[in-house]
């Protein structure tokens, strides 16, 4: 018997009559309200280092690759706006948790950020920490992420 689920097994399944997309509405019901409903304020924390092991565990190359899995999952339209030695920006558009969402003034993306996180650590081979900086819930039209570089 498994003792864990794993990124092979999460990509199998098993649905003729439904298929395998699911609406942003049902993703956001379990990440945006039934994940703070259960852990409270420390739900943000939780996402993101779930999101970074995720993003480590992806076994990506390049940031390209990155972009085109979050297009292909439809996480969001992912864009690097500028790449330093110590940091990094990188951008989101239609992100899945906050797009369309109205403004509670609050940095809501935890998930996708510990992704990009982890995905930037594995492909530079350097510790990361990613800050949200923008979102649609703070009053901005897309997502922006700072990376930086350990």
């Amino acid at each position: 018997m498994k003792d864990k689920v794993r990124l092979e097994d999460i990509r199998k399944t098993d649905r003729p009559t439904l298929g395998d997309d699911v609406p942003v509405e049902v993703f956001r019901l379990l990440r945006v309200i039934g994940m703070y409903s259960i852990l409270g304020e420390g739900s943000g924390y939780t996402l993101y280092l779930a999101g970074k092991e995720l993003g480590e565990g992806l076994g990506l190359d390049s940031m390209e690759e990155l972009a085109k899995l979050f297009r292909r999952l439809k996480i969001g339209v992912l864009k690097v706006l500028d790449a330093l030695e110590d940091k990094m920006t990188v951008r989101v558009d239609e992100c899945i948790t906050c797009s369309g969402l109205p403004y509670t003034g609050k940095m809501i993306c935890h998930f996708e950020g510990g992704i990009i996180a982890g995905a930037v650590q594995k492909i530079l081979d350097r510790p990361t920490k990613a800050v949200q900086t923008k979102s649609h819930t703070a009053g901005f039209d897309h997502c922006e992420f700072l990376v930086y570089l350990l």
